[in-house]
C-alpha cells in the first residue's frame, strides 16, 4: 500500500485482511503473544496522528494495545 496514505487506511486494509482469522487469532492469545505493529515517521517536528475510532475496531476485537511509535528525522 502506498506510503503516503492516511494511517488509518493502511489499518482497515490490514483488518479486512485478518478479520476472517479473528478467532484464530484470539485462540493463539491462550499460549502466545498476538501484537500488531504499526509505525509512523515524519520529517516534520510538529507532525501528528489522527485514528477515526472505526479504525481502532481490530485492536478492540484482538484485545491488543493500539502503540504507535513516531520517528522524526
Amino acid at each position: 500500500m502506498d506510503p503516503a496514505r492516511r494511517l488509518h487506511e493502511h489499518i482497515d486494509v490490514l483488518w479486512g485482511a485478518i478479520r476472517p482469522h479473528k478467532d484464530h487469532l484470539l485462540n493463539l492469545k491462550q499460549n502466545l503473544t498476538v501484537d500488531v505493529f504499526l509505525g509512523y515517521r515524519s520529517n516534520s517536528d510538529t507532525a501528528g496522528v489522527e485514528v477515526p475510532h472505526r479504525s481502532l475496531r481490530m485492536f478492540t476485537a484482538l484485545q491488543v494495545p493500539f502503540g504507535l511509535p513516531v520517528i522524526i528525522s
